[in-house]
């Protein structure tokens, strides 16, 4: 996908839902790839203020919207790539192009939570 691809419209859309940008931080935070799994149980750590083995129910809604929606509608735009066979997930080609973006909503998300993602 090129730059004029992934528009304001486009960035603002794949950020609209919290998981896809909660698994953008996962993959500045952590060495990538990483396992879908394990995005999931660190995305439950930061919507539910727990360990992802106390809140196991959460972690396989997050992890099944996950393989199905949100790690989808990222890859398609280029700002992750996903071995959907080996449920691997690392950024793509267009991941610095909206890291800026991703800045100012960690700000916002810190805001609101109190749980710094980044």
């Amino acid at each position: 996908m090129t730059d004029s691809d992934l528009s304001l419209d486009r960035i603002t859309d794949l950020f609209a839902a919290r998981r896809r940008r909660y698994t953008l931080y996962c993959l500045y935070l952590y060495a990538n790839p990483l396992h879908l799994s394990d995005v999931a149980g660190q995305i439950v750590e930061w919507d539910h203020e727990a360990s992802a083995a106390e809140a196991l129910d959460e972690r396989l809604a997050i992890y099944t919207s996950l393989y199905h929606v949100h790690v989808p509608k990222l890859a398609a735009a280029d700002v992750v790539a996903y071995d959907r066979s080996d449920e691997l997930i690392e950024l793509g080609p267009d991941a610095e192009h909206v890291r800026p973006y991703l800045e100012q909503a960690a700000e916002i998300d810190l805001d609101e939570t109190d749980v710094s993602p980044l």
